[in-house]
């Protein structure tokens, strides 16, 4: 098709660009675009070999996701789904990635819950995410299919090919932008980058209810059955040569109220799926019936009805004098069949996978025969208690004896069911007149029929009736499947961070200041460290005026900028970079007023130590004039170049003040000094060594 002819090259670019969007470099980014590429060509190669390959039906997987081929069959959905699509556009433009996507072929009913990446999001009236890491980045529109699916107003002024004839008329669609975010956050926000999920829960086409005589969704089995009869894309059946009363019946049984173990009703029998236009109608009907019970077959007026539910009322009796031939075969034994069913079916609350639920066992047989395991796949069963219901009808099914019986013309009342929605029995009574030959009595369902107009003879396949395979109990729709485990969405923790100012000597006689952030240490999370920003802060015309945000260079927990001006505000935000699900949120750290002091202050005098009882008790007398505070040096040498800050004080200017340090050795010797410091962190000259052995 026409429209998918900028795809390979696009991805290419696409590729390329986001990769350089996620900070890699040019040569990286180009060679990341160019495998992309390679692998479009790869699946467009493959498409063509699948098209000259006989039709299969897409997997399940396959179906659910956005995929990067250039042709695949077209589906058709019914029921509730969770769809992807085909990528019918894929092309980057301004930090934009555009995708459209095919989801199904004719109208559906409505788009009602997007994901992306396995995860619901929100949009709002104008399809942006509401909330979460994907806020500020991907805008989703929709189109139902009931015009034209290519009709998007973003893509007709954006891109100047994407004219009139891409109108994908009758498709159902949705547009996805995705603006590209910067630096470290592209990862984050996009971390499968341009093969980022794109999914919706869809009600799928609207079905004819003859009950209602209206078209509207509907998940109800026999609807969805015969719409697919008479579909134009379906068995294409005249909707005259459908007997609605048999349907109307059918979707009445189907519509019955089934108490759920987890509390309330819900429908006996209900279809999920789709089909695709390259599948045999027959196997389209299989699946169908497999997951709801219900057949469609020729009736006696000659249109086709649908047949299920439960065992109906036998259509006939017949008896050893209208048999001429007859054929049994016992019970499944242990060298066929099977005595333990495996019962899968589409759960939506596993995220519309196929899933397992409690099989089905026969303890008795196991006990002799050891597991003989049959798998019982409902692809468009969406109930648990319908897959187990049916499941159990399966198991009787198929291990049960049956009978093929040659009759005469009475045969003939076998044909057909006596009432609509129910299963076809009759009444089998053979008692040989002459007493030789086995007696075979009881309520048996018509598998098949064939009547020979030469011969005058009905054959019927005929297998044993057990009602109590129809019985239900809530209890026996056993236990629902573990829940899916929560995303694992690592969260951010609190940062605790000191905006500050540090007065550094860039040369002799040359003091500049630096910003700095400080954060308290996360326990136990080697991953993490820190990010922050600043920019400048202006008062003018009654307003504030903020400059750009400017990196600052991190090590771990702190971050420091470069020079920055004297006098003048400046504001910091910061946040925490590690293994988290989406970027942490910044936290404004406030603002503060440069102030470089050049001025040192003067020195302490009247230094004096003392041992104290486990500590160092210092005291000495402040200078005369304006410091800022007091530090406290200590080293085991004379050098003051070697001593470590062990504390800070304050005082009042020419006043005597005290300092006890208790992070002593005991028996060592120590030297003290004292220095003043302004505001800026400029000191003074420091008064010392005090020395001291420890006790």
């Amino acid at each position: 098709m026409a429209i998918f002819s900028t795809i390979i090259g696009a991805i290419a670019y696409a590729g390329g660009y986001l990769a350089a969007a996620a900070g890699f470099s040019i040569a990286t980014a180009t060679s990341i675009g160019v495998a992309v590429a390679n692998a479009a060509v790869s699946l467009a190669l493959s498409a063509v070999s699948r098209a000259l390959a006989p039709s299969v039906s897409i997997p399940q997987s396959e179906i659910q996701a956005v995929i990067s081929q250039a042709s695949a069959p077209r589906r058709i959905y019914v029921g509730e789904n969770l769809a992807g699509g085909i990528r019918a556009f894929f092309e980057v433009k301004d930090g934009v990635l555009y995708q459209l996507v095919m989801v199904s072929h004719g109208e559906i009913t409505s788009f009602e819950e997007c994901w992306v990446d396995s995860e619901a999001v929100t949009l709002d009236a104008s399809g942006d995410v509401e909330a979460g890491k994907l806020s500020e980045y991907v805008n989703v529109q929709t189109r139902d299919g009931s015009t034209l699916g290519g009709d998007y107003a973003d893509l007709l002024a954006e891109f100047p090919t994407w004219d009139a004839d891409r109108k994908l008329t009758n498709q159902a669609t949705f547009l996805a932008q995705m603006k590209a975010p910067q630096g470290n956050d592209f990862s984050k926000v996009f971390p499968k980058s341009y093969n980022t999920t794109l999914q919706w829960v869809i009600h799928g086409q609207a079905v004819y209810d003859p009950r209602t005589d209206s078209t509207t969704y509907s998940d109800n089995a026999a609807l969805v059955i015969a719409h697919f009869l008479t579909h134009e894309d379906g068995f294409k059946i005249d909707p005259a040569d459908i007997n609605w009363d048999s349907v109307s019946a059918m979707a009445n049984v189907a519509d019955e109220a089934v108490p759920q173990l987890e509390g309330g009703t819900a429908p006996r029998l209900r279809l999920w799926g789709y089909w695709t236009l390259d599948e045999p109608p027959s196997d389209v009907l299989d699946r169908m019936h497999a997951s709801s019970g219900i057949r469609a077959y020729e009736m006696q007026d000659g249109r086709i009805g649908l047949i299920g539910g439960s065992f109906g009322t036998p259509a006939c009796t017949i008896t050893a004098k209208d048999i001429r031939e007859i054929q049994t075969s016992e019970a499944i034994s242990e060298r066929e069949g099977y005595n333990v069913l495996r019962v899968l079916h589409m759960d939506a609350s596993q995220k519309y996978t196929v899933t397992e639920v409690d099989q089905w066992r026969d303890d008795t047989r196991l006990a002799v025969e050891g597991e003989i395991v049959k798998e019982y796949e409902l692809t468009m069963c969406p109930n648990r208690a319908q897959a187990r219901r049916l499941a159990k009808e399966q198991f009787h099914d198929d291990n049960r004896a049956k009978v093929s019986i040659i009759t005469n013309l009475v045969g003939l009342k076998a044909r057909f069911p006596r009432e609509h929605a129910q299963r076809h029995t009759i009444l089998l009574d053979y008692q040989p007149e002459d007493g030789s030959g086995r007696v075979i009595q009881g309520e048996y369902e018509v598998l098949d029929h064939e009547f020979d107009p030469i011969e005058l003879q009905c054959r019927i396949d005929l297998a044993k009736v057990d009602r109590a395979s129809g019985e239900w109990t809530p209890e026996e729709a056993g236990d629902p499947p573990t829940p899916l485990p929560a995303s694992g969405n690592s969260e951010a923790p609190d940062i605790s961070a000191v905006f500050s100012q540090r007065v550094v000597q860039a040369s002799a006689g040359n003091r500049i200041a630096v910003l700095e952030v400080d954060t308290v240490p996360i326990s136990g999370r080697s991953d993490i460290v820190i990010e922050a920003q600043y920019r400048t802060v202006t008062e003018a015309g009654g307003g504030t005026i903020y400059g750009p945000w400017i990196d600052m260079q991190a090590t771990g927990y702190t971050a420091q900028s470069g020079a920055v001006e004297d006098g003048r505000d400046y504001n910091a935000q910061a946040r925490f970079d590690g293994v988290f699900y989406e970027p942490d949120a910044w936290e404004n750290l406030g603002s503060i007023t440069v102030q470089i002091d050049a001025t040192p202050p003067g020195a302490p005098s009247e230094l004096f130590a003392a041992n104290g009882t486990g500590r160092v008790n210092l005291n000495w007398r402040n200078p005369t004039g304006e410091f800022y505070e007091i530090r406290i040096y200590r080293s085991e040498t004379a050098v003051f170049g070697d001593a470590a800050l062990v504390g800070t004080t304050g005082g009042v200017s020419g006043q005597i003040s005290e300092f006890s340090d208790d992070t002593i050795t005991a028996a060592t010797e120590y030297n003290y000094w004292v220095a003043a410091a302004n505001v800026s962190g400029v000191e003074g000259t420091p008064a010392g060594p005090a020395n001291i052995t420890t006790t």
